[in-house]
């Protein structure tokens, strides 16, 4: 691997469904190197999450099911393991400890019926067989590293009782307790006000720093991934478009779905009635009837038929940037 953490190789991933077998994601391939943030962008239905869900091995079966692919992990005991053929008990050893995983939603992914110390102090119980005293001042440890007040209180407290905010800093606590080796953020700020979202980000940069983790960060909005990524992986219809550096992204865009992701972001001094918002237009296909050819194809306002009516591959458009589009050369940045 390389000295890479994360190597994802060529991932198919099918759901069945009651009129067709759905690819979720489709021959998508990446990599993540110790301390590296990588940020995966799309808008939804573009198979961000779904990847993520089967790195942590929490594909539903059924419908679902890893169709195709590799996942490369590189464990802290040096050894190499394919997640993606790993047996259940060794996925369980594997997440929370080495794994971790922010999800969109605290609410719905915090248990409201126990506290917030309990959850995360089931974590340290499991995975580092610390006695519930123990447990529980290494949890309250982790709230006061995360700057939540009057951790101690926090600790007894149920999930309703806190703000979104602290929810959120909350998941954050129980992810990183063990201090996993990659931590995997599926818009972990999507839900919050502009203040709180910020605090998350320089949170999770801080941390990164600290505990040396590599991050998959999962988004839609390309003004955060600004903000934290190293390289960024572009996402449309369960297939990665653009690759690359932030900076080759951001400098040099090739592809006209990253350009209409970048021009729908509000920029700072931005005048709406001088210079309105630029909406994709149209709507992210349906993943069981795609077009033929380039998926972006219908929405794209530089489609040739004669050209995009024929199924891309990634294309090297530069150092370390490959884009998805047969057309990249003539669009230019």
């Amino acid at each position: 691997m390389n000295g890479k953490l994360l190597d994802v190789r060529d991932l198919r991933v099918e759901f069945a469904t009651a009129g067709a077998v759905v690819p979720a994601v489709a021959g998508v391939s990446f990599s993540v190197a110790p301390g590296e943030t990588l940020v995966i962008v799309g808008e939804s239905g573009s198979g961000k999450s779904v990847t993520s869900l089967a790195i942590m091995g929490l594909v539903p079966r059924p419908p679902g099911r890893i169709a195709g692919g590799q996942i490369m992990f590189r464990s802290r005991d040096g050894q190499v393991r394919d997640l993606a053929r790993t047996d259940r008990r060794t996925m369980q050893q594997l997440r929370g400890a080495e794994i971790a995983m922010i999800f969109q939603e605290p609410m719905s992914a915090l248990n409201p019926v126990y506290t917030i110390g309990a959850q995360i102090s089931e974590t340290l119980l499991l995975h580092e067989k610390l006695s519930r005293r123990a447990a529980r001042a290494k949890s309250i440890e982790m709230l006061t590293l995360l700057g939540i007040p009057d951790p101690a209180r926090r600790y007894d407290a149920y999930p309703h009782q806190l703000s979104g905010g602290m929810r959120q800093r909350a998941m954050i606590a129980m992810a990183l307790s063990c201090r996993p080796s990659l931590l995997i953020a599926d818009e972990p700020t999507t839900a919050l006000d502009v203040t709180v979202q910020a605090q998350i980000l320089d949170l999770i940069r801080r941390l990164q720093a600290e505990l040396g983790m590599a991050v998959v960060f999962i988004t839609h909005n390309l003004g955060v991934a600004a903000e934290i990524a190293d390289r960024i992986l572009v996402m449309y219809a369960g297939q990665a478009v653009e690759t690359g550096s932030a900076r080759a992204i951001f400098q040099n865009t090739r592809m006209p779905y990253t350009a209409g992701l970048l021009h729908s972001v509000p920029r700072l001094g931005w005048d709406r009635d001088a210079a309105p918002l630029q909406a994709i237009p149209g709507n992210v296909p349906n993943l069981a009837d795609l077009p033929p050819g380039c998926a972006f194809g219908p929405r794209c306002t530089h489609m040739q038929p004669s050209v995009c009516g024929v199924a891309q591959t990634l294309e090297i458009c530069g150092p370390d940037h490959a884009v998805r589009c047969a057309l990249w050369r003539e669009i230019g940045p």
